[in-house]
This record gives structure tokens, sequence and C-alpha cells, in this order.
């Protein structure tokens, strides 16, 4: 008689069936649920316990068995697939138990385990929301947003959806996505669901945010809005104040300086009676009394805060400032050197020093300190201070002797480095506090070890285990315990091991080198399916028996598993081939430029640069230049991104120009054509003006610190004018003209342009836009939207130069950019060539001069910087070929993992390239794609219809404006075909508001809110399925 394994697993020996049922039941979903200070909560840990000790005794007689080659996984059985399973659901198990309490890296490395070694966890909902705790917890933020996503996208109705809504806007708002982060707060606001934080607490974020982002009378609406909550707890109504307080302190258009100065001085008063310990409050009390003078209160203030608070360099820096300014140059010293001890950092403590020594005459540790706040420093030094440095650098050297000269009137940089810092400046600050044990778990170490009479008897009652008496079975539980307390504290996971664990959150399956060997094996296996007309579709979703199919679309697989990136390809490259050759062609004719080898080299191409095309079709590219913008729409917004200049091959951190980083960090504003067409002529003067002024350059002899100092000059801000629209015919009619004369692969609309076929404009997809541009703006890396093709022409005069990765390795600079703690989809990031070459990724550099067009095929990874003054143009398009929609689809459910907008809407396009396209034989790999999609969107509309005339709920059909815009769900932005959610209108909204089934079903489970309108009748899909067929089969 045969045994199920998952019994084994959930018997624990020593438990009543009760307990056993409620074992069977403790998974991730009760984090942070159960009050562990009760009766039931006290009896739930010591069950925890036991079942941790039964989990680990088996895995400790699993590898016995594998030790004495008598393990039964070893043997080619039937049954071994269940055992396997059975053994990797065991880690999944366990780490539910180590989360729940508290063990996390413990947590971290079960769930690893059970990741690499079971399909089963690509399903598994719950093993995605423990992990993604876990990863949050151990501070490995990227890998818990995918953990989380991964959560959603398998069940978008799950119990916790709200805590994760929460916590990935938490996380999110940390690594600086800010909209990212405010659209995850705003669906915690819209998502009934309970979770651990209030609403209020919500809308504290969102504030905050707004205020981070600099748009500060929202920011003020949301404080208000907290503050006149009834349900918002002292803490909270601290917070808010001590932010309400600081904005007016610092926001200049909330009226005049003294009223600014009063109400700060109000709210950080009310906040400390409702926190009187919060540091962070008396710190900016502290500046505001400053700035009015009362320095008494200031330093009353800045004393608090450091009593109140662990040490603060921003504090002690302000403190310095204070006594500065009361001429107290050496309290001024210690302050400054307690912040620059504390954080090395900080630069303005150093710049502030640094004045002080020179204001004080003296200059060589005036100098010192200002090389280290530009070395070092976080924030970038002002123009003033490199300038200051450059020329106590030059008078030191020329004048050494005459300084030593000088009295000194305080200690050396060295001798106060060294000095110890007066009582009455700690006075009150607390020394730093033990970590607190966070496991809820015994202390192993304190477990008496197992002596060898013990483990003799341990292994009798195992062996006798389904003979025990129940005091028997309690003692062998208890036995087992012990013993695996003390295998654990021989075998805990070593920190370098859980850091590779972080480092590598989702290891990724291998990668086929040939798309179309998987995309070959694909269209066989769909090969039958897509041959069945639209009624047998029907009929084969009404055969089903049972439960209700899930009412999910996934344009991948019908199993709804989640995507994963692909890894590098098998057979590494040798390091001579990783700076390959880019693809390059010469037009020498417009019959060639219009040729069929023309495309044809092209498509084969992971990129390429085709030169002499602009020449041969007689293109007027001066219509794209800066001048003749201007005077066609002075007033026309672009988008500006301030950005550091850097050189292509480098990204640093902050000002500290020796740490290579990837986050690529930009600020947006707007702006107008005209005025960003004096910008890019004043900087150009302006580089006139330098390159000039350049023959009094600095010797080959000089210092290190010169070149420090040549650096920090190097490093400058710059504006890149980004997204400059085209689309409208009035206005830019002359210039869409102009690029009709274009070959029809690279046209912006023609036939052979998949995009063409939508009937609405995509801003930058369908329609072109423009970038202006100074030597140094930067593109960040990124692949296409849907990954589809892209087009860009260089106006010039200036050069662009370029770095290109085939799309078989974006999985390998996903995972990279993991490692460097930035969102592939949602951040903003520059390779670093060295981990690229590290890594065995092919990297295609090359520089597009004027008139140059770059083709960028299908999921090709990209980035791009200016070397001169420059316009762009740019464009996608959309070849009919087979790697062009597979790519397109596969990153359609990848974005919807990720929780990324597709802002093409790939339903919308595949019906309509299906109205309008006639395929023929040579396109019938697409063509299955095609139908597949079609087949797919089909079987969930009709059991989507279904289940709502199941459920009572009426559908009422209103057929598609033409020229209608897509529809997008407005809270998880996924595209919604057909069939849709309205609500009636609703606040701040002049529109009827669109929503998913899902997102509709977690506002309202019995949608009762809801209007149901369809789009298409179920009949004219079926009839466009149906007449979607190759030519011969007319």
């Amino acid at each position: 008689m045969s045994v199920d394994p998952s019994s084994w697993m959930d018997l624990v020996p020593g438990v009543s069936a009760d307990d056993q049922r409620q074992i069977s039941q403790l998974d991730s979903r009760l984090y942070d649920t159960i009050d562990w200070t009760s009766k039931e909560g006290a009896h739930t840990l010591d069950l925890i316990g036991k079942a941790i000790a039964h989990y680990n005794n088996i895995l400790l007689q699993e590898v016995e068995k594998a030790k004495a080659g008598g393990s039964s996984l070893s043997a080619a059985t039937p049954s071994v697939d269940n055992e396997r399973r059975f053994s990797a659901k065991i880690f999944c198990r366990l780490g539910h138990m180590y989360l729940l309490v508290l063990e996390w890296e413990k947590a971290l490395a079960a769930y690893q385990t059970y990741y690499v070694s079971s399909c089963l966890s690509r399903t598994d909902t719950y093993f995605y929301y423990g992990l993604g705790l876990v990863y949050q917890q151990l501070e490995c933020y990227v890998g818990a947003t995918y953990a989380f996503q991964h959560a959603l996208y398998l069940d978008a109705a799950i119990a916790p959806s709200n805590e994760i809504f929460f916590r990935l806007g938490i996380i999110f708002k940390y690594l600086q996505n800010y909209d990212v982060a405010l659209r995850y707060f705003k669906r915690t606001m819209s998502d009934p669901h309970p979770f651990s934080e209030s609403k209020e607490m919500v809308n504290f974020h969102i504030g905050h945010i707004y205020e981070l982002q600099g748009r500060y009378e929202t920011a003020k609406k949301y404080y208000e809005q907290v503050l006149q909550s009834p349900n918002c707890d002292d803490k909270l109504r601290a917070d808010v104040l001590r932010q309400l307080g600081w904005m007016f302190h610092t926001v200049e258009e909330f009226g005049e300086r003294n009223t600014r100065e009063n109400l700060a001085i109000k709210c950080l008063q009310k906040s400390l009676e409702h926190d009187p310990n919060n540091g962070q409050t008396w710190y900016f009390m502290g500046r505001c009394y400053a700035a009015m003078c009362r320095v008494h209160d200031a330093f009353a203030a800045y004393r608090s805060s450091i009593d109140k608070s662990e040490a603060n360099a921003d504090t002690w820096c302000s403190i310095g400032t204070l006594y500065q300014q009361q001429n107290q140059p050496m309290d001024a010293l210690q302050a400054y050197v307690c912040a620059v001890q504390l954080d090395k950092s900080h630069s303005p403590a150093w710049f502030d020093l640094g004045m002080l020594y020179e204001s004080l005459k003296q200059f060589p540790d005036a100098f010192h300190c200002y090389q280290n706040g530009i070395k070092h420093g976080k924030a970038a030094a002002t123009p003033s201070i490199i300038q200051r440095a450059g020329i106590l650098e030059t008078a030191i050297k020329t004048s050494a002797a005459a300084f030593d000269s000088i009295p000194k009137t305080l200690p050396s940089l060295e001798e106060a480095l060294s000095l110890p810092i007066a009582a009455e400046l700690t006075a009150g600050h607390r020394p730093p506090q033990p970590a607190k044990k966070t496991s809820l778990l015994p202390d192993l170490a304190d477990s008496p070890a197992v002596t060898a009479q013990q483990l003799q008897i341990m292994n009798f009652l195992q062996q006798n285990e389904g003979q025990l008496q129940p005091n028997q079975q309690i003692y062998l539980a208890q036995m087992q315990q012990q013993y695996f307390a003390q295998q654990q504290l021989q075998t805990k996971p070593k920190a370098a091991a859980v850091q590779a664990l972080r480092d590598q959150p989702f290891p990724m399956p291998p990668f086929s080198p040939e798309l179309y060997t998987g995309l070959s094996e694909r269209l066989e296996q769909i090969d039958t399916l897509i041959r069945k007309s639209a009624s047998e579709i029907l009929v084969e979703c009404d055969n089903k028996e049972g439960a209700s199919p899930p009412l999910k679309l996934n344009l991948l697989n019908e199993s709804a598993t989640p995507p994963v990136p692909p890894a590098a390809p098998t057979t590494p490259l040798p390091k001579t081939a990783l700076n390959p050759t880019t693809p390059s062609i010469f037009v020498e004719t417009k019959k060639e430029a219009m040729s069929k080898d023309f495309e044809e080299f092209l498509l084969k191409q992971p990129c390429a640069i085709v030169k002499n095309l602009s020449n041969v079709l007689k293109l007027d590219l001066s219509l794209f230049s800066t001048k003749n913008l201007v005077e066609t729409a002075p007033d026309h917004q672009i988008e500006v991104r301030t950005q550091k200049k850097q050189n292509p091959e480098d990204n640093f951190a902050d000002n500290n120009q020796q740490e290579r980083v990837w986050k690529c960090e930009s600020v947006r504003t707007y702006t107008t054509v005209y005025k960003y067409g004096i910008y890019q002529a004043q900087e150009f003067q302006k580089a006139l003006q330098e390159e000039s002024e350049g023959s009094k350059s600095i010797s080959d002899s000089d210092s290190n610190n010169s070149n420090q100092m040549k650096k920090a000059r190097r490093q400058t801000t710059i504006r890149f004018g980004t997204n400059l629209d085209l689309s409208d015919n009035t206005v830019w009619r002359n210039q869409l003209v102009e690029l009709d004369k274009l070959p029809s692969l690279v046209k912006v609309r023609a036939a052979k342009n998949m995009l063409s076929y939508l009937d609405h404009t995509i801003l930058g997809m369908n329609s072109v836009q423009l970038y202006m541009k100074v030597p140094g703006c930067r593109t960040p890396g990124h692949q296409e939207n849907l990954n589809f093709c892209s087009v860009n022409i260089n106006i010039g005069p200036g050069d662009c130069e370029w770095f290109c990765v085939s799309h078989e390795y974006w999985g390998v600079i996903q995972q990279l950019c993991d490692k460097n703690d930035v969102h592939f989809l949602h951040g903003s990031w520059w390779p670093n060539l060295a981990d690229l070459r590290a890594a065995n990724v092919p990297v295609y550099r090359f520089t597009q001069r004027p008139g140059d067009l770059v083709w960028v095929n299908a999921g090709t990874v990209h980035w791009v910087q200016a070397n001169g003054w420059c316009n762009n143009i740019a464009w996608n398009v959309g070849p009919f070929t087979t790697e062009q929609y597979y790519l397109a689809t596969e990153r359609y459910e990848w974005n919807k993992l990720q929780a990324f907008k597709s802002i093409v809407p790939i339903l919308h396009l595949t019906w309509a390239v299906a109205v309008h396209v006639v395929f023929e034989k040579k396109d019938e790999r697409l063509w299955k794609l095609i139908r597949l999609t079609l087949r797919r969107s089909i079987k969930y509309c009709h059991l989507m219809l279904e289940h709502l005339k199941s459920v009572g709920k009426s559908v009422k059909h209103q057929a598609r404006d033409k020229n209608e815009h897509a529809h997008y769900c407005e809270d998880c932005e996924l595209e919604v075909f057909n069939i849709l959610f309205i609500k009636e209108k609703e606040k701040d909204s002049a529109e009827y508001v669109v929503r998913c089934y899902d997102c509709a079903k977690k506002m309202d489970r019995d949608l009762k809110m809801f209007y149901v309108l369809q789009q298409y009748k179920l009949k004219e899909l079926m009839e466009t399925y149906d007449r979607c067929r190759m030519v011969e089969d007319k």
C-alpha cells in the first residue's frame, strides 16, 4: 500500500489531528497577522517549532540516504517525480515557517532552494508573496518587486493584494521611481482589502512623494487631508506636521518669509506635542530658529535633536554654522568635525569647514577640506568652491613657506580630526544600541548538544515511529528539534551565500541560441489549435468539465505561467568577439535604397548604420534644424531632462568620480522650443569661449589633486530636450512630407509597417519625435516599447555615440540591473562596459554622423550619448516578421508581470491586422502566431461573457467609434479589449473610467457599481477570425 508523500510532510509527530490541520494551513499569507502574545499565538509558535524540526529531520534523513547510496530519489521509477516534488515542497513549507517566525536568512535559503529545484514554484502565489517579504526585509528591493509582481500576476485577487500594493509603493519610493510608487499607493487606496497600514499612512506617503517631486501645493493638500482624518494617530500626525513645517520653511511660493517661518514654527511645535522625542523635528526647529536669528532657541533645538535621536551629520553641520555665525571658531570646528566623522561624504560640512579655515587664513587646511568635499562628497561642488580650491592650490604651490609663517588660530585639520569631541557637544548623545533579536524562535545556541546515547534512542524511535505511544512521539519530537538545532548551528547560512542569493534573485533557464528553433517548436505545438474554426473554439470552451476556467488572458501559454527572461546563449563568445564591428551600408543609388536586398540586410542585423541615404533621397534635413523648429513652432512644449555631463564610458555616483554605477538619474521639467533653442546656442558659445581660453592648460607635472579638480570642473549639469512631438500634421506638414521619401521599411506609415494599422496615434511609436541635444546628453539603456524596431536619423551638426546589444542578451542585462539596484523597466540606467565584458556580452559601439540613419532591430538593447550639438528624429516600425511579432507578445506579457504599461495595445493591433492584411504562404509562421492570439482573445471574451451571464450581470453592446483610442485599466494599466467595466463618473474625472475585470472585482465583488460594455459582438470576432487565412486556403 503506497503512501502519499505529502502526508509524510504534514504528519508532524507528537501533535493532534487539529494541530496537524493547523500546521498544513500555515503559509506566508499569515505573516504579521498572528498575535504571538496570546495563548493561541504561543501554541502556534510551538507548532511551528515542531514542524520546522520535523521537516529538517526529513531532509537530514534524505541526506543520510544519499550518502549511503540508498536514496529513493536516485531511482528511475514512476514515483520519482512525485517524491522530488514532495522534497522540494518541504523547502517551500520551511520557507513559510521561517518567515512567520522572522528567521529571514533561513527563509530566503529555503525559498530559493524551492525555486531552483521545482517547477511548481512558478505557479505558487504564496511562495512569491513570502519571497517578496523576505527580500524586502533583507533590503534586496528589486528582487522584492519581482516577487510581489509575480504573486499579483498569478492571482490578481490574492488575499494580501493591498499589502503587496503598499509594499511595492514603499519600495519604488525608496528606489526613487516616484511615478510608479504613486500608482501603487493609489491602487492601495482603491483596494478594499485590509492591510498592515492605515489609509491615512498611504495618503502621507502620496503627499511626501509630491513633496519630493517639488509639487508642493498637491503635497500640502494631501498632508492636510491626513490631519483632518479622525483616524490619524499621534505618530502620523507628528510626521505630517513636521513635513508641513519644513515646507513652510523652504518653499517660497507659500508666501512672505516671516509669515512662512512663523507657520513653520507653529507646525513643528504641534508636531512635538504629538511626538516630543523625534530628533528630525527638533533639527528642523533648529533650522527655522537659526533662519529667524533666534540663536539661543536654535542651539536648544539642535541639542534636543542630538539628545532625542541617533547621531546626524546634518545636525552637527548646522550647529557648526551657528557657532561660526556667533564667532566661536573652536566650537564651530568641533561641530564640523563631528559631522564629517559621522559622514565622510557630507560635502556641506567639508565646504563649511574649509571656509572656516580660509576665513582664519589657514589656507592649506582650507584647501584639504575643499578637496575632501569635492573628492568624497555626495553633492556636487559649486563653481565658486571649485574656483576657490583651484586658487588655493596654486597659491600653496608657489608660496608654501609664507603660509607656514602665519599664526594658527585653530588646530590643523589633521589635529582636529584626532581631537576628542567636547563633552558639552555630545551631551545626551546615545551610544549605538545593540541589534535587537528578531527571531521568535528560542536561541539555538542555548540548546544542549545531543549526546551519543540520545542519538541512538532517537534513531530507534524513528525506525518504529508508527508504533509509538503519544508520550514517546512527544519525546521523539523534542529530540529531533534538539538535534536539528545542533545541525543548524553547524550549517547556518553564511553571509556570502545569502548575498549571492540576493545578487541573483531569480536564476534563469538557458536561452535557445536560435530564436527560430524556439519558435519552430512552439508553432508545431499550436498547429492543430490554430486551424480550428471559431465555432470549434467555443465548443471546446463549453465542453470543459468541472470548475470554470480562470478568467485570464496569457498570450504566451495556456497555463498562465509567468514569463522568464532568457539567460545568455549557452556558448560563450571569446573575449576577442565582444567588440563586434557594427553592420554598415553605404547607399549609392535611390534604386538600392528601395531594393529588397536593402530591407533584408537590415532585418538580419541587431543594429545597423545606413550612410549616404539622406543624400541619395535628397532629404532636406534642415527642416528639423533648431532654427527651423523655432521659426515653425516657438511655443511648442518640449520635455527637458537635467543630467550630469560625463564621458560615454563613465557613469559615476554623485560627485565621487571613482565608483562607477548603473543608476542614471535625471530631473524632468518642461520648456518651449524657443527657450531650449536659446540654451543650445548659449552652450555652443560657452564652449567656443572655453576652447579659446584652453591654451592656459595645466602642465603635465600637476598633482593628482589637480586632476581631481579638472574632473570636478568637467562634471557639470546639462539639459536634454527630449520627446518633442511632431505628430500634428497642421504644424509639421513640411517635415512629415519630407520623410515620405524614405524606403517603405523605415517609413513612419507604410503597408509593411504593422503599427500603421492602428487607427490612433501613439506618440513616438507611429509618429515622429525629435530630440534636441548638447554634448553629453544621454538616452539611457532600454529596449523599445514592446520590442518594436526603431529608426533614428541624426540631423546634426554634431555626432552621436551609440551602444547596442542584441536581444538574446537582454536577460543578462536585466540581471545586471538587479545586481546594481536599478529596475530594468521602471529605472533609468547606463551600463558599465566592464560589467558587460565580464558577463561576456558583446557590445556594438559606433558613431552616428549627420545624415546617418541608425536601424535598431526588434528587442535590441541600446543607449546613446551626444558628442556634439545635434538634433535627432526617431520613430518605431513593425515589420511583418515572425521574430518581431513574437518578441512583441513576449514583452507584452513581461510588461504585464512587471506592471509596466504596454503603450502599444497588442490585442487591438492584432485584430486590426487580421481585418486588413492578407497572409501569403511565406508568412505562414507569422500567420500562426496572429491566429493564436486571436484564438486566445475569442476564448477569453466567450468565457467572460458566459461568466457574467452566470452571475446575472447584464452586458450592453456599444460599438467602438472610429479612431477611438485603445482602453487601459485605470488602476493596473493593462489593455482592456472589447469588454469594458465602466464605473459612473468618478470624483476629479471628466470622463467615464475603464477598468479590467480583476480591478473592478477588487472594488466591488458583485460588480453592482459597474456597467459592462461590449464593443464587438462575439459573432463579429468569430467572422474576423475565420476570414484570417493564408491566400492558398482561399
